[in-house]
C-alpha cells in the first residue's frame, strides 16, 4: 500500500505543478523512508524538488536537454 500512496501523491503534486515545470518527463525514485513519512512530509519534499527543477530549468541546466549537450 505504501508504494501506491507515494505514487498517488507524486502524481497529484506533479499535476499541480506541471504548468510551471515546462515540458519535462519526471522519474521519481522514493527512498525506503518515504513509506513511513506522512503525506504532508512527502508533499513538502516534492515541493522542494519541483523548486530545484524550476531553478535548473531557468538556469538552462536541465539534464538530458539535447540543446545543452555538447
Amino acid at each position: 500500500m505504501g508504494r501506491n500512496r507515494i505514487r498517488r501523491l507524486a502524481r497529484e503534486s506533479f499535476r499541480h505543478e506541471c504548468r510551471t515545470l515546462g515540458g519535462i518527463d519526471i522519474i521519481i525514485m522514493a527512498r525506503a523512508a518515504a513509506e513511513a513519512a506522512s503525506n504532508a512530509d512527502l508533499y513538502a519534499s516534492l515541493e522542494q524538488h519541483w523548486d530545484r527543477v524550476r531553478k535548473a530549468e531557468s538556469a538552462g541546466l536541465r539534464r538530458g536537454n539535447k540543446d545543452n549537450d555538447a
